[in-house]
């Protein structure tokens, strides 16, 4: 019961916010009806070496492409329709009634298609310049602004579009992500479990002007992040030996952003945390971690280095290199997840629809000891592993009717 009254009372505080922000923002300017012609094309290459206990290493080699008609039917109401086609180079076969949100590819669908095309449909209503609701195809090109143990950053090119209702708010002293991804969808019939998700990403703000710092063109922010991620499994159409079961990650901590002319740092350091209910397809019923994060940036190039400490911890969407149990050897657990990640990467923009970004990753597991049935207890040596990655996006926009 107490969960339960913490959860109505965020529920309550979310909608006063939201009525909040819309009665307090001034109207939209209004803007002429058009139609557009957008094209939101992603070729990635992706290596990661990953060979060892804790996870499979694999190259996703492709490109999604995403051509969409944007109707502005009012100033502050549009929509779009489109389709979304993900392509794996050297693929010919793919599996038909699962998506791809969960790596590896799915294998267990005897009903497959040469082409992965769905449709992207999506409809958006602006009530203030800061309150958006969308129906349909979700927004999550940055993957929602979630930490990497929450949302693998390879979901946002390499897996089906999220879809479902979003709501998004955005105050000069809060950003607020809040939607449900409906998975799994589910006939009277299905063989299979309903399956979605509740995301939230949010921020409270606290900016200093520039006035206020000793040098100017600079600003520092100091920010609460509050992360979560909830999944349920079930349908009441479902035979009795497929169960209802519940998962969830969430975070939370303190931020800061400072900027002065091209350079840039941040620091994030977060507390986590994996509860599991109504269910045991996970080791653990319960989990956390800690992940502090510094960045820089310098112009087109960026540096993050971060550490990971986790116990018990299971990332719903986030990459299994922070589980604490293997996802490539069965029945291994890891009783302290230890993890050290250096990012490079540089963003060349020399076109106004165009961005290139190479990318590169040094990881580096601690000793660790874990326990697999029928092996007794296990101590391994630490372990440097390595990924890279090369991005073309290629956005163009064509104006058909104003």
């Amino acid at each position: 019961m107490p969960g339960n009254r913490r959860l109505r009372i965020l529920i309550c505080a979310l909608v006063f916010n939201f009525q909040f922000s819309i009665f307090n923002s001034h109207a939209q300017k209004a803007d002429s009806s058009r139609l557009r012609l957008t094209v939101e094309n992603h070729h990635f290459f992706r290596n990661n070496e990953y060979a060892g206990e804790h996870v499979d290493g694999y190259t996703l080699p492709g490109f999604y492409l995403r051509p969409q008609l944007q109707w502005q039917v009012e100033s502050r109401v549009r929509l779009s329709a489109g389709m979304h086609w993900l392509h794996y180079w050297g693929a010919h076969r793919y599996p038909s009634n699962r998506s791809y949100a969960d790596r590896p590819l799915p294998v267990h669908s005897d009903t497959t298609t040469a082409v992965h095309l769905l449709p992207w449909v999506q409809a958006r209503v602006d009530f203030n310049p800061t309150v958006s609701l969308i129906l349909g195809s979700l927004e999550s090109r940055d993957g929602h602004g979630l930490p990497q143990p929450l949302f693998d950053p390879e979901l946002r090119y390499a897996a089906d579009p999220e879809a479902g209702a979003q709501l998004l708010v955005q105050r000069p002293w809060m950003d607020l992500d809040l939607w449900v991804n409906w998975h799994e969808f589910i006939f009277a019939q299905s063989d299979h479990q309903e399956r979605f998700y509740i995301g939230l990403s949010s921020r409270l703000k606290w900016e200093i002007k520039n006035s206020s710092l000793p040098t100017p063109h600079s600003s520092l922010t100091f920010y609460l992040p509050l992360y979560a991620i909830a999944t349920h499994y079930g349908g009441e159409s479902l035979t009795v030996y497929l169960r209802n079961h519940h998962q969830a990650n969430y975070a939370g901590g303190l931020g800061a952003d400072w900027t002065q002319g091209d350079l840039g740092a941040g620091l994030e350091v977060l507390a986590l945390g994996y509860i599991q209910r109504k269910g045991s397809i996970h080791p653990y019923d319960n989990g956390w971690g800690l992940y502090p994060t510094l960045s820089f940036r310098y112009r087109e190039a960026g540096l993050r280095l971060s550490y990971w400490h986790g116990e018990g911890f299971i990332p719903i969407l986030g990459p299994p290199l922070f589980s604490n149990a293997s996802a490539n050897t069965e029945s291994l657990t890891i009783d302290r997840n230890r993890l050290l990640t250096l990012r490079l990467d540089y963003r060349w923009r020399r076109f106004k629809a165009c961005e290139v970004t190479f990318e590169g990753e040094l990881l580096h597991y601690f000793p660790w000891t874990g326990d697999r049935t029928g092996y007794g207890k296990l101590e391994r040596d630490g372990r440097t592993l390595y990924g890279f990655g090369i991005h073309v996006k290629l956005n163009p926009s064509i104006t058909l009717l104003r």
